[in-house]
């Protein structure tokens, strides 16, 4: 696949495709928090119908239809709706309804929803001004709004730590800097909601830990739930990976001995009225 025209991997299918299942075992179980904290924020109420955005393998979406009477989810990726699905059929829920496509052009009526969510979707979007838009248009008046993203890398101590491991396997990795135009700037993520005609925004800080037990177990958690070490084992190759795992597992040896429990990462929720 083309890379998208934000130039971001991520803004592309191919890679949530390839870390799909991977992502369900792992990076899911980690983001349900923030997506209770998500659901909580926005005071979901039985009877409600619930937009998720970006909604992957269902990390909120099935929790939000515990309460729901009825749940859209949304996402480009075939191979986490799959998933999805088979969680839904898992857990007996028939009121919900899932589509692969545009969530920057949503296949919804306006004024349909009393709520709508996006874990970590939203923020890699080509055109994020058209995903707030599309999420406006289509709640009722009333309706809320939750989107989480990411805070700045360096305050993230689990993702400095596998960045870290990266720049280990390949020095030529330029060290992260800050964004101040992507949602990881409080005050962009704020004027992005209001251009959208959100109202009563806030921007709360976030904070969840990846857990830490031994080394190999850690790494091997952030591998299969991580889309960019997806595409770089597929990229090197499995002979070529392996010698550069060794090199990665050797610096976290380093780095974590003592520091078993969890790693945190932080992140924004943004929350508002429509």
């Amino acid at each position: 696949m083309s890379q998208p025209a934000s130039g971001n991997p991520l803004a592309a299918i191919e890679p949530w495709n390839l870390v799909a299942d991977g992502y369900a075992e792992t990076t899911m179980l980690v983001f349900q928090r923030f997506a209770e904290q998500a659901i909580a924020a926005v005071g979901l109420q039985t009877g409600d119908t619930v937009l998720d955005v970006a909604c992957g393998p269902g990390t909120l979406g099935l929790i939000a239809a515990e309460t729901a009477s009825k749940v859209h989810g949304i996402d480009f990726s075939e191979s986490m709706l799959a998933i999805f699905k088979q969680k839904m059929a898992q857990a007996g829920h028939n009121h919900i309804e899932l589509h692969c496509g545009d969530a920057q052009a949503l296949p919804y009526a306006g004024a349909t929803f009393d709520a709508a969510f996006s874990l970590f979707g939203l923020m890699f979007f080509p055109d994020r001004s058209k995903g707030f838009a599309e999420i406006h248009r289509t709640l009722k008046p009333g309706g809320r709004i939750a989107i989480t993203s990411w805070a700045p890398m360096d305050q993230s101590p689990a993702m400095t730590t596998m960045f870290g491991a990266l720049r280990a396997i390949n020095p030529d990795l330029p060290q992260p800097q800050r964004s101040v135009t992507t949602l990881e700037n409080p005050e962009v993520f704020q004027r992005e909601m209001e251009t959208a005609g959100f109202k009563n925004i806030e921007i709360r800080p976030l904070t969840q830990g990846f857990p830490v037990t031994t080394v190999p177990e850690f790494w091997d958690f952030m591998v299969k739930g991580s889309a960019p070490l997806v595409m770089m084992k597929m990229k090197l190759g499995e002979e070529l990976w392996r010698e550069k795992e060794k090199i990665a597992l050797g610096y976290l040896e380093d780095v974590l001995t003592g520091k078993q429990g969890e790693l945190t990462s932080n992140a924004w929720l943004g929350v508002g009225v429509k």
